[in-house]
């Protein structure tokens, strides 16, 4: 009776290893290749990542984010943005890998977005901040300021999502997306 009920739980298995194998090889098909990920005719350079432009070819709105919310305190840092009749804060995490990638221009500059533009960097630690600045020097060609454990961007704006580009008119909060790429910012919504 044993050897029966092993013999049974035994095909059972291999039916279900063969099911996940078919599965997998479904899925496989579905994803483009490398090529048509890294936006390039031929293959891609050895150690350079796939681009996620094709997947996310669009900035995404961040629901939670409180728009027309205004500040009651801006760090000086980010007065050009408080005074503008448009303006852009780009926010990147101290700990997220498309922001690093980002930060680095490795997807692009971030001049798609018209001036003023600024640039918070939220972190945990002071340190982690300037770590992010020291390793990412395009970010300090903006003005910039560092939010440890983004007291400031949750506080004012319910924005804890990186990276995000916020659009500010006048000091209130427009809109707020996600984005994967420097060179989807050009596609921000011209309404907001």
């Amino acid at each position: 009776m044993v050897e029966i009920v092993l013999g049974v739980a035994v095909f059972m298995l291999t039916i279900a290893v063969i099911g996940l194998f078919a599965m997998m090889g479904e899925l496989s098909s579905r994803v483009p290749e490398p090529d048509a990920l890294s936006g390039q005719d031929g293959p891609a350079r050895p150690g350079q990542r796939p681009s996620t432009v094709d997947i996310l070819p669009h900035p995404h709105p961040v629901p939670e984010a409180r728009l027309g919310a205004e500040p009651a305190q801006w760090p000086p840092e980010l007065a050009a943005v408080r005074e503008a009749d448009r303006a852009h804060v780009v926010v990147f995490g101290s700990t997220c890998a498309t922001c690093g990638r980002i930060a680095s221009g490795e997807t692009g500059p971030l001049d798609a977005l018209a001036p003023p533009l600024a640039v918070v960097v939220s972190c945990p630690l002071p340190k982690d901040g300037a770590d992010f600045l020291a390793q990412h020097p395009m970010v300090t060609d903006y003005p910039h300021v560092v939010d440890v454990g983004g007291a400031w961007l949750n506080t004012n704006f319910a924005v804890g999502t990186s990276p995000s580009v916020l659009v500010f008119e006048h000091g209130r909060l427009r809109s707020a997306h996600t984005f994967t790429s420097a060179k989807v910012l050009s596609h921000l919504p011209a309404s907001e």
